[in-house]
């Protein structure tokens, strides 16, 4: 198994560049709390710049500055390497993932998952779709051949893991030929809002997205929802996992657990457009699902690297 998740990260290209804000002091020493806890978010998490979201990230920011005793910094990352190397090399020590990006966090840089959020433990999943613009002749799964295809990112689970084993497996096409014999072309929009707006300004004619992440870009006014129509909605997948990084002294991450599972701030969650909602627990456990498609779908390299 961790041979083949090693195979994936091969798919997550670029070199890390320096974070701002991060912290340009060594990392703390494994088992040390650092002076500062650095918490990472996802390049979605900034849905167009939304002053409700940023304000929701101040107030958990200092809320858990209070409830740990230890200064909390909130940075948003370029993309999902970033996070997971961030977190490798001991520079982030809390980390909003997808599930995919999970998994390889897990392997790679000590990510054990805390929570997601959710009304229960029930409804803490959502769903890979496959978009087009509504005045698209596509209308089934089999109209995507031939055509211009936009996936988020290669770490992405809903954005690209999911659509390429739905793909296979209803197209009937082997994983790695699904690039150069399934679509005249393919490109990696970076994010869910990027991959959203691809299919919406008719930049693409086929779009991975997240149906959480594009309802969030509808809320912001940066996609109609009437402007894409939805062509295939995958099985329920586990909901992103926020995570610590694993180094961090045992009695610092059952505090940051705590705090988590503990959190009732309902002015939080209405600015992110999640009333009901709270952190809900989670195991590492909760995506041997993601896993399992990982494997099957036997990633390399020359699958997806271009």
């Amino acid at each position: 198994m961790k041979t083949r998740i090693l195979l994936v990260l091969a798919i997550i290209t670029g070199l890390l560049l320096s974070v701002a804000g991060c912290s340009s002091k060594q990392p703390a020493a494994q088992g040390q709390a650092p002076q500062k806890l650095i918490m990472a978010y996802l390049p979605n998490e900034d849905v167009g710049g939304d002053p409700n979201r940023k304000q929701s990230r101040d107030i958990l920011m200092k809320d858990m500055t209070a409830y740990l005793g230890m200064p909390v910094e909130i940075v948003i990352l370029d993309d999902y390497n970033a996070v997971i190397e961030t977190m490798k090399n001991g520079k982030t020590h809390i980390a909003s993932f997808g599930p995919f990006s999970y998994i390889i966090a897990h392997d790679r840089s000590k990510a054990e998952a805390v929570c997601v959020t959710a009304k229960n433990q029930e409804s803490a999943t959502y769903n890979s779709w496959l978009i087009t613009h509504k005045d698209s002749a596509i209308q089934t799964l089999e109209d995507i051949r031939g055509k211009t295809m936009a996936f988020v990112d290669p770490a992405s689970t809903s954005g690209n893991l999911v659509p390429r084993s739905i793909m296979a497996a209803k197209l009937g096409v082997k994983p790695e030929e699904i690039d150069t014999k399934l679509f005249k072309s393919v490109q990696f929009a970076g994010n869910h809002n990027n991959s959203a707006l691809a299919a919406a300004n008719k930049t693409v004619d086929v779009a991975a997205v997240s149906s959480i992440n594009f309802a969030n870009a509808v809320k912001a006014g940066l996609v109609k929802e009437e402007d894409i129509r939805i062509i295939y909605k995958s099985d329920p997948i586990p909901s992103s996992p926020m995570a610590v990084y694993g180094g961090l002294p045992e009695d610092l991450k059952a505090k940051i657990k705590e705090f988590f599972l503990t959190y009732d701030k309902p002015e939080f969650f209405k600015l992110r457009n999640e009333e009901g909602k709270r952190f809900v627990a989670v195991q590492d456990s909760n995506y041997d699902s993601i896993r399992d498609i990982a494997t099957a779908m036997n990633l390399k390299e020359d699958e997806l690297l271009k």
